[in-house]
């Protein structure tokens, strides 16, 4: 299997390994997000209800109000991969003990596809894609 590893600054430690989810679109806040089925109420967003928990959520930004510090029965993603930070994406992380990174040395997005194992390593501070296809 083929394996990618990418470098990055670490937003909250920890280390999980998990499938991929990946949103082409930033992801909004609080009120389009539904805390106890983890998944995006935002109509036109392409993961509209598409379940998050228990996978790494790769994205490129957020916008809005941080709807991911509200999550409801566990309903959480395993880690949070994206390409622009913000004060919002750590407290997100901070408030549910997720792993967070940016800022990596090649995008993420360029990289990880849906379904794709990721291991995210924001104790050391890379991630490694082991694609799905490869």
């Amino acid at each position: 299997m083929k394996k990618i590893r990418i470098r990055g600054r670490v937003e909250y430690p920890g280390r999980v390994e998990a499938e991929a989810l990946v949103s082409p679109m930033p992801l909004q806040g609080f009120t389009n997000v539904n805390p106890d089925k983890g998944y995006t109420t935002e109509r036109n967003h392409p993961l509209f209800r598409v379940p998050y928990t228990g996978k790494v959520l790769v994205f490129p930004s957020q916008r809005g109000s941080g709807g991911f510090l509200k999550y409801g029965r566990g309903r959480k993603p395993a880690a949070f991969i994206h390409t622009v930070s913000s004060p919002l994406n750590v407290l997100c992380a901070l408030q549910a003990h997720v792993p967070s990174m940016t800022d990596f040395e090649r995008d993420p997005m360029e990289v990880i596809e849906t379904g794709d194992l990721v291991l995210v390593n924001a104790d050391e501070g890379y991630i490694e894609i082991t694609k799905k296809h490869g």
